[in-house]
């Protein structure tokens, strides 16, 4: 009796062990929003969409002209599929940014800020909590308007209630937009260490850089678009760039179950990075992710094994049981029968076995 308590004690840990792992990989996988790009393009429209998401080493030179020249691939490779769009609408939807760093000078001080210049719908695939004010919009005409983060606007202005509110970047005038909360996440809170920033259109620091005879240069290109089968897309866009020096990521499914037994596979290994591409925090933020997901898998499986084997052993036990109560029974119920048709012949044949002949007969 002891054995089976410790036994039954030791499945119940296990098994409240493995609800543990599902509902950490869950709130890890939750909260990225970065990552669901698909979900919020495709809405309620129950057509299958994919994000991929393109990363740019330094050197590589690709910039809006080459957005352009993309899209145009994207867009014979659609027409190819018999998918066009609608007049008014777009099947996919994309945008860019690169990193650089700026001075702000505001009437209540000055400080050195990371800035993210931004092309296309950013936010929509970075849907950043607003505290104050609207997003950058790829429709506005001027291009002097910038989003600031909470920590910007607090060491800038006091406060976050400031859209509207004007500011220096690198001696050129700017207006907020907006002011934006950072992620929260655990991964993002470890990948996003720049400190305060700003997200600025990339037209204007195009404008600023061309000022100084400077070139600049996107390193990140994402996109949503339809997937009609599973990696289309991402077909696309490999086969539109082609070159081993870009990494191209499927963002829709980098959470996925065979994703994370791919990583699983290369734990370790996966750290090493030999090509000359700097991430944006939110690939690093997903990368965390991935590898807590691959770990969180791994430790499930652990802990799902002994009462997976522990229902095996005794579920044969039990249906050895069942199966020889049942031939049991079988052979009661055989005999049973067996013995009422002994009675019956009785009844028929009498005892010696000679049929029984009716009081008329013998009359």
């Amino acid at each position: 009796m002891k054995k089976i308590i410790i036994l039954i004690a030791v499945n119940a840990l296990c098994l409240i062990a493995f609800i543990v792992c599902l509902v950490m990989s869950s709130s890890i996988r939750a909260p990225l929003r970065s990552q669901q790009a698909a979900a919020a393009w495709g809405g309620q429209s129950g057509e299958r969409f994919s994000q991929v998401s393109v990363f740019f080493p330094e050197t590589y030179g690709f910039d809006v002209d080459s957005v352009r020249g993309l899209r145009q691939s994207v867009d014979k490779a659609l027409l190819a599929a018999s998918m066009e769009s609608i007049p008014g609408l777009t099947l996919y939807n994309d945008a860019w940014s690169t990193k650089t760093d700026v001075s702000i000078v505001s009437e209540r001080g000055s400080t050195n800020a990371t800035a993210f210049a931004v092309g296309g719908d950013f936010f929509m695939f970075h849907p950043l909590f607003l505290r104050d004010g609207s997003y950058l919009s790829p429709n506005d005409i001027m291009k002097d308007r910038v989003v600031i983060d909470e920590e910007l606007a607090w060491r800038l202005f006091g406060g976050v209630r400031v859209s509207g509110f004007e500011m220096l970047i690198n001696e050129r005038p700017f207006i907020i937009a907006g002011v934006v909360s950072r992620e929260n996440d655990f991964a993002s809170s470890k990948a996003y260490t720049y400190g305060a920033g700003l997200f600025m259109s990339f037209d204007a620091l195009e404008q600023m850089k061309e000022e100084r005879e400077e070139t600049v240069f996107i390193h990140t290109y994402e996109i949503v678009m339809p997937d009609p089968i599973t990696g289309f897309a991402l077909n696309v866009l490999t086969e539109a760039i082609s070159d081993e020096s870009v990494h191209i990521v499927e963002n829709s499914t980098r959470f996925s179950l065979s994703n994370s037994f791919s990583a699983i596979r290369s734990f370790g290994a996966r750290s090493i990075s030999t090509d000359a591409i700097t991430y944006p925090y939110w690939e690093n933020a997903a990368r965390i992710a991935e590898d807590w997901l691959a770990l969180l898998l791994a430790l499930s499986l652990i802990f799902i094994i002994f009462p997976v084997i522990c229902a095996v052993i005794y579920g044969i036990k039990i249906i050895r049981v069942f199966i020889k109560h049942g031939i049991f029974a079988f052979h009661k119920i055989s005999e049973e029968i067996e013995h009422r048709k002994y009675e019956k012949y009785k009844l028929t044949h009498g005892e010696d076995g000679e049929a029984f002949i009716g009081h008329d007969e013998i009359y």
